[in-house]
């Protein structure tokens, strides 16, 4: 029996990246999303928003930073907003119609439907539409919520790994989030295999006058923050007292 071993070295490895559609994601990532890793949001629910931009940004020409590609939404959140997918694709400068066209969603209301749409469905998904990124927001939540117990903490598991699979197999741009209250520790609240397999960590929080995402875990890039400004300053505007006092990470 025959092998063919390849070996390469590190200042070789090209990494693929594409724009978020958010300055402030971009600079964090150091150009963007990276394909064939998965990408996991937590934290507070504005990345809802991020996430949405991402699906519209997604479909920009690659010229412009994008993937030039539909995207796959399996939607664990009910967090589709088509007002919002409308009004990003006029700020991108998008034909709105052909947008949605290429936004192709799922949406899973039980936990055991989130399993059977990403184990059985998910090849025909793929191979029905030519999708480079693919959302699956609140994944585990819908576990969660219905009482993680053993078979659901096992199913959980079994998705992490094969969405990690998928994700390298496709050289997919994948985005996971999950709304589960944050514990002090500041870990994500998704469990060691969700969080093992998701290579890349983005923690959200929210100032009365910043968003700040904070890159936690990654495979090559340091943990660090940016942020952007939720509001643009008016003259008159009074904030509130805790603004000054509250805990924020440093940037």
């Amino acid at each position: 029996m025959h092998y063919d071993i390849d070996f390469r070295t590190a200042d070789n490895l090209v990494r693929t990246l594409v724009g978020t559609g958010i300055p402030a994601l971009d600079r964090l990532l150091e150009g963007g999303f990276e394909c064939g890793l998965m990408h996991l949001f937590y934290g507070q629910s504005s990345f809802h928003d991020d996430l949405l931009r991402a699906a519209v940004w997604a479909q920009v020409p690659k010229k412009r930073g994008g993937l030039e590609s539909p995207v796959i939404i399996i939607d664990n959140s009910n967090m589709i907003d088509t007002l919002k997918l409308a009004d990003y694709a006029s700020e991108f400068d998008m034909n709105i119609e052909e947008v949605m066209e290429n936004i192709f969603i799922s949406r899973a209301f039980s936990s055991s439907q989130t399993y059977d749409l990403l184990i059985n469905h998910l090849d025909e998904f793929l191979d029905r539409v030519p999708a480079r990124m693919l959302l699956v927001p609140g994944l585990p939540d819908l576990f969660t919520s219905e009482g993680l117990d053993t078979n659901r903490a096992q199913q959980v598991t079994h998705l992490a790994a094969r969405l990690m699979v998928k994700t390298l197999e496709h050289e997919l741009v994948t985005l996971v989030s999950t709304r589960s209250p944050q514990p002090p520790r500041g870990l994500p609240p998704v469990g060691r295999a969700l969080a093992s397999n998701a290579q890349v960590h983005i923690l959200v929080e929210q100032t009365p006058m910043r968003t700040v995402y904070t890159l936690t875990k990654h495979p090559s890039l340091q943990v660090h923050s940016e942020y952007q400004i939720r509001h643009n300053a008016r003259f008159g505007v009074t904030l509130p007292l805790d603004f000054f006092f509250e805990d924020r990470p440093s940037i």
